[in-house]
C-alpha cells in the first residue's frame, strides 16, 4: 500500500483555517443571540411590576432607579434590535444591580436566578474582547448607527487630545473654506481661494514654536496652465505673511517669523508667542490658481480638495463654496475622511478607493446660494471675512452655493477630502 502523498505546508494551513472556520462560532450572530436573551430577560424580571412597555419614569420609580439607567433599561427592553439592546445594556454589574431591585419590588426568586444566569453570560461574553465595553460597541458600531456615532466621536477626541498634550497646542476652532471659482486665465481650469485660520488657539506649555502657514517660493514665473500658489490679490510674491488675513486675527507681525525650508517660506508663531493659555485668533487666505480641472477626461473622472488640520481643535468646520458655473454634480459634494498623505484616492482621483478611508463619511449642509447664512457663534466675525475675501478676489458671493460641514475632534494626520464629479466638456 502506498504512502499517501506528503501536503505542502500552504495545504496544511489551508486545511487547518478551513477546520477552524467550520467549527467557529459567527461572533455577530452571539451577538444576535445574547442580545435577544438579555432582552427577553429583563421584559420577564421588569414586566410583571411595571406592565407592557414600561415608560422610563415607571421603571425609575419601581425600582429605585437613577434617569439614566431607568431610561437605558426601558429602551433596551422595547426595541428590536437585538444589537441595539447590547449597546444600551447597563454593564453586568449594573444589571446585578437591577435584578436585586427588581427582586426586592416582589419579582420570584427563580426570574431572578434566571436573569442572574443571562447577565453572567454577557459578563462572560464581554470578557473575550481585548477592551471589555469598549471592544463590544466597536463590533457593535457595524449594525448599530448610534454606537459607530459614539465610538468614532470618543476615539477622535481621545487622540485629538493627545496630540494636543504632544505638541503642546490647542485651539478652540479652526475653520477652513474653499471657494471654487473659473479661472481667469484658462476655461479648462478652476481656481481654489482658501481661508483658514484658529480661534482661541493656546499654547498648554513651553515648547517648540508652531508652523502656521507656508508659502511656496518661485524661482520663475509659472507657465499659463501651471498651478500657482498666489495672494488673494494674485501676488506671487512668496512671503506667507501677505497671505495673514490680520484684521480678523489677534497676531502682532512682530510675534511671527520667516523660516526657509527648501521650496518654500515657513511662517511660525514666535518661540515666547502666546503666553500660556492666552488664547489668539489667526486667519490666512491664498489663491491656488489653476489648480482644478473642470471637465472630465479617459484618465480622471473626478478632482479632490482636501482640508488637512496642523494642529488640533475641539471643533473642525469645513466650507466648500462653489460657483454656479462650476460642477453641478458636486450639490451637494461627498465628503470623506482620509490618512493624509497615504491616501492613493487623493493620487489617482479614484472615489471608491477605501484603502486608507475612514468608515464614516461627513455630510455637507446646504447653506443656499450667497453668504447671508455663513455666521456661526463659534467664528463671529466670519461673515466679515469670507465678505472681504469675495471683495479682494473680485466676484459676487450670491453666485456661490454654500456648503459646510462640521466635524468634533478631527485629529492632524487625517484630512477631509471634497469629492467633484467632473463635468462633460
Amino acid at each position: 500500500m502506498s504512502a499517501s502523498p506528503k501536503k505542502t505546508i500552504s495545504e496544511q494551513i489551508s486545511q487547518k483555517c478551513s477546520a477552524e472556520t467550520r467549527t467557529k462560532p459567527d461572533l455577530m450572530q452571539e451577538l444576535d443571540e445574547m442580545g435577544q436573551k438579555l432582552r427577553g430577560s429583563m421584559r420577564d424580571l421588569i414586566e410583571p411590576l411595571t406592565g407592557i412597555e414600561p415608560k422610563p419614569n415607571d421603571v425609575g420609580e419601581v425600582l429605585s432607579l437613577d434617569r439614566t439607567q431607568s431610561w437605558r433599561l426601558s429602551r433596551m427592553m422595547s426595541d428590536e434590535c437585538a444589537f441595539t439592546v447590547l449597546y444600551e445594556s447597563p454593564a453586568p454589574k449594573g444589571l446585578g444591580l437591577i435584578i436585586d431591585a427588581a427582586e426586592r419590588a416582589g419579582v420570584p426568586r427563580e426570574t431572578a436566578d434566571a436573569s442572574r444566569g443571562v447577565v453572567g453570560e454577557f459578563e462572560e461574553l464581554l470578557g473575550r474582547f481585548p477592551d471589555g465595553r469598549t471592544g463590544l460597541d466597536g463590533a457593535l458600531s457595524a449594525r448599530v448607527p448610534r454606537a459607530r456615532e459614539a465610538t468614532y466621536k470618543k476615539a477622535r477626541k481621545q487622540v485629538s487630545m493627545g496630540m494636543s498634550q504632544m505638541l503642546g497646542l490647542r485651539a478652540k476652532v479652526r475653520y477652513v473654506s474653499g471657494i471654487l471659482v473659473p479661472s481667469v486665465d484658462v476655461d479648462e481650469k478652476a481656481d481654489v481661494v482658501a481661508t483658514a485660520g484658529y480661534v482661541d488657539l493656546r499654547r498648554l506649555r513651553v515648547g517648540p514654536a508652531p508652523v502656521v502657514f507656508s508659502g511656496r517660493v518661485y524661482t520663475q514665473k509659472p507657465g499659463l496652465n501651471d498651478p500657482a500658489l498666489e495672494t488673494l490679490d494674485g501676488d506671487l510674491d512668496p512671503d506667507p505673511r501677505l497671505r495673514l488675513l490680520s484684521e480678523f486675527g489677534s497676531v502682532p507681525a512682530d510675534a511671527l517669523r520667516l523660516e526657509p525650508s527648501g521650496s518654500e517660506l515657513r511662517l511660525s508663531l514666535s518661540e515666547n508667542y502666546p503666553e500660556i493659555n492666552e488664547p489668539i485668533t489667526i486667519f490666512f487666505g491664498q489663491r491656488i490658481a489653476r489648480s482644478l480641472d473642470r471637465y472630465r477626461s479617459e484618465e480622471r473622472s473626478h478632482e479632490v480638495v482636501h482640508h488637512a488640520p496642523v494642529l488640533p481643535a475641539d471643533i473642525n468646520i469645513f466650507d466648500t463654496i462653489i460657483h454656479k458655473d462650476l460642477y453641478p454634480l458636486a450639490r451637494p459634494p461627498r465628503l470623506t475622511i482620509e490618512r493624509f498623505g497615504f491616501n492613493p484616492s487623493v493620487q489617482s482621483f479614484k472615489p471608491d478607493d477605501t484603502s486608507y478611508r475612514m468608515d464614516d463619511e461627513p455630510q455637507a449642509v446646504g447653506l443656499g446660494m450667497g453668504i447671508k447664512r455663513i455666521n456661526t457663534r463659534e467664528v463671529p466675525q466670519l461673515g466679515g471675512l469670507i465678505g472681504s475675501v469675495f471683495d479682494r478676489i473680485g466676484f459676487d458671493p450670491n453666485d456661490f452655493y454654500v456648503y459646510r460641514t462640521t466635524i468634533e475632534y478631527l485629529p492632524p494626520g487625517f484630512s477631509v477630502t471634497v469629492w467633484i464629479p467632473l463635468d462633460e466638456r
